[in-house]
């Protein structure tokens, strides 16, 4: 039976989809085009590529083999086909994006919406985790990261920056009293990030404008990987949290929380673009990142 890349091209897209309709719905064709090509290719291969049940696909062990090589080739295909049309100035194909969940949640998807009206033939696929990932074995078009860069094997372009201060609740302050310079915090309980975790102990760098920063010593009573974590249990009293200004507006408002040691602040949180040096963004990848950097600098950049 001759090949047919296409059957290959409309498999992928059933995975990615999670149905024949999905698909048949995202390549706007017919339903029953869809499982044609695909049983043409498993015909081709002489395998199942795909369990079939009245709820959800599965993939068999030989569709995932499949999957697994076909769909980079799927989205090289895409970005070249798109590549060439974009010499007309549309961005097109999928995007794939990685980002911290808290912070992908927050800040990120509510201007996806924004951005897929604007550029309509733009498919954007979002992997949150805050695990660094292959940027190209995992077909990931840019890492959107918050803090310290580390991989100098990735070419950065930075978005923007976020401040940050200490936080406690009116409840906290009406029972244990507010700090009253950075040196009174390791007898404050702290909520803290793992990366506030130095040799000699959990220390926040803070800061009076003008001078340099210096580390001081924290008590902590809860850690976590995401600030979101510790939201909750500052709302509680439980102890002072060092967050970003943008994040804590709303709860400053609601006054749920207030700034303490104001004249103090913390570390500058810069928002960074990370993708790989062999790639040339393609004008999909700008498109967004000129997006974000617009929407950001005009709702939660300093």
């Amino acid at each position: 039976m001759t090949r047919d890349l296409n059957d290959t091209l409309v498999f992928v897209c059933v995975v990615q989809a999670g149905s024949f309709t999905a698909a048949a719905n995202a390549l706007q064709i017919p339903k029953t085009t869809v499982s044609r090509r695909v049983r043409q290719l498993e015909a081709h291969l002489g395998v199942a590529l795909l369990h079939r049940t009245t709820r959800k696909l599965r993939l068999t062990e030989a569709g995932a083999a499949y999957f697994e090589r076909c769909n980079g080739i799927a989205r090289q295909l895409d970005d070249a086909e798109n590549a060439v049309q974009q010499i007309r100035g549309t961005p097109g194909g999928w995007l794939r994006v990685t980002l911290p969940y808290s912070f992908g949640a927050t800040w990120i998807a509510p201007l996806i919406a924004g951005f897929c009206s604007r550029y309509p033939k733009v498919r954007v696929d979002i992997v949150a985790t805050h695990v660094p990932l292959d940027l190209i074995g995992e077909n990931v078009d840019v890492a959107l990261r918050l803090g310290a860069l580390t991989d100098s094997s990735l070419v950065a372009r930075r978005l923007g920056s976020f401040s940050t201060s200490v936080y406690a609740s009116p409840a906290y302050i009406d029972r244990h009293g507010a700090p009253e310079s950075p040196e009174d915090l390791h007898r404050h309980p702290a909520l803290a990030l793992h990366q506030a975790r130095t040799d000699s102990g959990y220390a926040w760098p803070l800061r009076k404008a003008g001078r340099k920063a210096k580390r001081y010593g924290l008590d902590p009573v809860i850690v976590a990987s995401d600030p979101v974590l510790l939201v909750d249990a500052a709302r509680a009293g439980n102890g002072l949290l060092l967050a970003m200004d943008a994040s804590m507006a709303s709860e400053v408002a609601a006054g749920r929380l207030c700034r303490v040691l104001p004249e103090w602040i913390g570390p500058q949180q810069d928002l960074n673009a990370l993708f790989p040096k062999e790639r040339v963004p393609l004008p999909k990848l700008r498109a967004f990142l000129d997006y974000l950097k617009a929407q950001l600098r005009f709702t939660h950049t300093i």
